[in-house]
């Protein structure tokens, strides 16, 4: 589940910056209990982070998957949105 792909900053509420690029990574972003939205977007990378490990999704799905979750939950930084 090291699936690589580009990195993709996310900002804690203290403006703190952290870079995700693997799978693991986003799995422990969304579920270490400090994610700030529990809407739609975050249980859709939810279930395309279940739907790759089971072999039924790709990394590239759980990618665009999670960037929606961090719009949704508005922790992506503004230079990653100009990019």
């Amino acid at each position: 589940m090291e699936h690589p792909f580009n990195d993709i900053p996310i900002e804690s509420a203290n403006g703190d910056i952290r870079v995700v690029s693997n799978l693991l990574q986003i799995t422990d972003a969304l579920t270490d209990g400090r994610w700030p939205s529990d809407g739609p977007m975050f249980l859709a990378a939810l279930a395309a982070l279940v739907e790759a490990r089971m072999g039924r999704g790709s990394s590239r799905d759980v990618q665009r998957a999670f960037i929606s979750a961090a719009m949704e939950a508005d922790v992506l930084p503004a230079s990653f949105m100009k990019s």
